[in-house]
């Protein structure tokens, strides 16, 4: 099994290890798929700077607000906002 880490910055930066791949992404919720669970990061102006699936790594920077363990095999399909569903708000 590959190490998970998680190593945050003033709430501004993330940086991830342990990432096997990015299910969802806008500017303020992120949801990865880890070795231990779905993680979801929550908050604004959320951008992924850097992105290494074979080895793992996720750098993210923003305003983050919260992370969330979600376990394996959770629905995600409808969590995620589709840009079509924000533009007929």
């Amino acid at each position: 099994m590959t190490e998970h880490l998680i190593n945050m910055s003033n709430r501004k930066s993330i940086e991830l290890s342990g990432i096997t791949n990015v299910i969802n992404f806008d500017e303020e919720e992120i949801i990865l798929e880890t070795v231990m669970g779905y993680l979801e990061i929550g908050g604004h102006e959320l951008h992924i700077t850097m992105l290494n699936l074979e080895h793992g790594q996720v750098a993210v920077m923003g305003s983050i607000n919260h992370l969330a363990y979600k376990p394996q095999g959770t629905n995600l399909k409808n969590k995620g906002k589709t840009i079509l569903n924000r533009l007929l708000k």
